[in-house]
């Protein structure tokens, strides 16, 4: 029997402001991806992490869990939720290309200067 999914973002650690700012981040990404906001569930843990920006990992219940380092200049800091929300999409559709890393390099500050050219953030 499959395990129902819980749909939505949840967002834990850091500051009110950087929940907040992660949550229109991962809801534009899931807008500009077109990826189905019914069946997709992100979780997302804040935290000051001394080996990486962000990670994102399929989860066992069928969602996605994303790490984001705080410790970032606050460009940095949506570029990397961007980066990761790229893994989402690629995890989402199955189509990358080796580990996907060039993808989500070569798009996290091209969308996040995007939102901030549209007045998102």
């Amino acid at each position: 029997m499959a395990t129902k999914v819980k749909q939505g973002t949840t967002v834990k650690g850091g500051l009110q402001h950087e929940r907040d700012m992660i949550r229109i981040v991962v809801s534009w990404c899931m807008n500009h991806f077109n990826l189905d906001v019914h069946k997709t569930s992100i979780n997302v843990l804040l935290g000051a992490y001394n080996d990486c920006y962000g990670t994102c990992v399929d989860n066992d219940e069928g969602g996605y869990d994303i790490e984001i380092n705080f410790n970032q200049s606050i460009r940095d800091f949506v570029a990397t939720i961007v980066h990761e929300m790229v893994h989402v999409k690629q995890y989402v559709t199955g189509k990358w290309k080796g580990t996907g890393e060039r993808e989500a390099s070569n798009l996290q500050y091209k969308l996040t200067d995007k939102m901030w050219k549209e007045n998102i953030l």
